[in-house]
């Protein structure tokens, strides 16, 4: 019969064996390739799920500090990073997480979502598609230290314009949401290890180092000084004196008191230990003048809103001062100028060739600040606190502080992933 001669010639042949086993390869390396490319897709979906679930932690996190429910912000923000094509199911957003390191943190915020798709290759040889799974933990961490703080929430909060040139050994903050929160311009410099803003930070290169960090669009730094509550003292209810001026060639001593309607100074004054309240008017520290005081405060107060009275350093005044310790005053530790809550209409300058060595705090919530011309400061510590702070000329302020300001939150919030 012919049929078992044939096959015996067909099992005996050996043309065509090459491309059998080319056949054969060629599936399973189509299959591999395949395969691969569903795995590149699975960590795409992983990032893409990562990213999504670290953005709405965060949400979460922020809303908690707003006093709002964690989960309308968190699935909102895992909605807006999720891709279109994902399938996502959130498993769980939870405050405190339920596991981890910050289960006792209740301003922590966990979220926990899950995707799950088939796709074409890996479909073949999994009846049920691989769910990929994603974890995040975000709350508010408290980093840096920081000595020029603007408080106002709108304008620039801190400005460097010109050639001035600041050196802090911290931070710079500012509370304003505007795109230029902080604005360096020129070639101005300021020398600091971070910068936090509300709003946007507008810098280059040429005007911060290169290592400093920049915390644009984050929370608002607390007033480091609101709890004290601090207030113009009533007493003494007199003026003490009356537009007082002494001349560029007295050498005088000065006590605390009140000080109706400014206080210029022209000579060598020398201030006692105490509470020096401006009551309207000017500190007016002239180009001759040399003011030294150990444990001061300049009050800085006015008849009503908008009216207290506001600093005017200029020409070559020396200024060494240093405000009061815990122990000379418990009420003005550590101030050395404070503008009372009123606020005023005109600047506090520092300007023009002064030589100023200051320690303590400018605190001046409602009052704006400038260091112009060729403002030259050296200080142990000096905290510049106001509503808006510019640096402008050729100004140069130096900062080493080494003085014990433990009892002050000079940190800024920062809302992160932390898991």
């Amino acid at each position: 019969m012919p049929y078992p001669a044939f096959l015996t010639r067909l099992r005996s042949d050996r043309s065509g064996s090459i491309l059998t086993f080319t056949g054969i390869g060629f599936v399973t390396l189509i299959g591999a390739a395949g395969l691969a490319v569903d795995t590149a897709q699975w960590y795409l979906w992983k990032r893409q799920l990562q990213q999504a679930v670290d953005a709405g932690a965060r949400a979460g996190a922020l809303s908690m500090l707003q006093s709002e429910g964690a989960e309308p912000g968190a699935r909102k923000e895992i909605g807006r990073n999720a891709d279109n094509t994902l399938n996502v199911l959130v498993e769980r957003i939870s405050s405190p997480p339920y596991s981890g390191a910050f289960t006792g943190d209740t301003g922590a915020v966990e979220v926990i979502a899950t995707t799950s798709q088939k796709l074409p290759f890996s479909s073949v040889f999994l009846d049920v598609a691989p769910t990929i799974r994603a974890r995040a933990v975000a709350t508010r961490t408290d980093e840096g230290e920081y000595c020029v703080i603007a408080l106002a929430p709108v304008g620039m909060g801190v400005r460097a314009v010109g050639t001035a040139d600041v050196n802090l050994g911290c931070g710079v903050g500012a509370n304003s949401g505007i795109q230029a929160a902080i604005d360096l311009t020129g070639t101005s410099w300021i020398n600091a290890p971070n910068f936090h803003a509300v709003g946007g930070i507008d810098a280059s290169s040429r005007n911060i180092p290169e290592d400093a960090v920049l915390q644009p669009y984050g929370l608002p730094i607390q007033d480091p000084l609101a709890g004290r509550e601090l207030e113009a003292p009533s007493e003494p209810e007199g003026c003490t004196y009356n537009k007082y001026s002494n001349n560029p060639k007295d050498v005088q001593t000065l006590t605390p008191g009140r000080y109706c309607n400014g206080l210029t100074l022209k000579g060598v004054t020398t201030l006692s230990p105490g509470t020096y309240i401006i009551d309207g008017g000017l500190l007016d520290v002239a180009s001759s003048a040399t003011v030294i005081g150990d444990g001061v405060t300049f009050v800085l107060t006015g008849s009503g809103t908008g009216n207290a009275a506001s600093v005017k350093i200029t020409g070559g005044a020396t200024m060494d001062l240093t405000a009061p310790s815990a122990a000379q005053s418990p009420t003005w530790k550590n101030v050395l100028f404070f503008q009372d809550q009123i606020g005023s209409s005109s600047e506090s300058n520092f300007a023009g060739g002064s030589e100023l060595d200051l320690t303590g705090v400018i605190y001046m919530p409602n009052g704006d600040v400038r260091f112009t011309g060729n403002s030259g400061q050296s200080a142990e510590c000096l905290l510049l606190i106001a509503n808006h702070v510019t640096f402008a000329g050729t100004s140069s302020l130096n900062n080493n502080c080494t003085v014990d300001y433990a009892n002050l939150d000079l940190s800024a919030p920062v809302v992160k992933v932390v898991e």
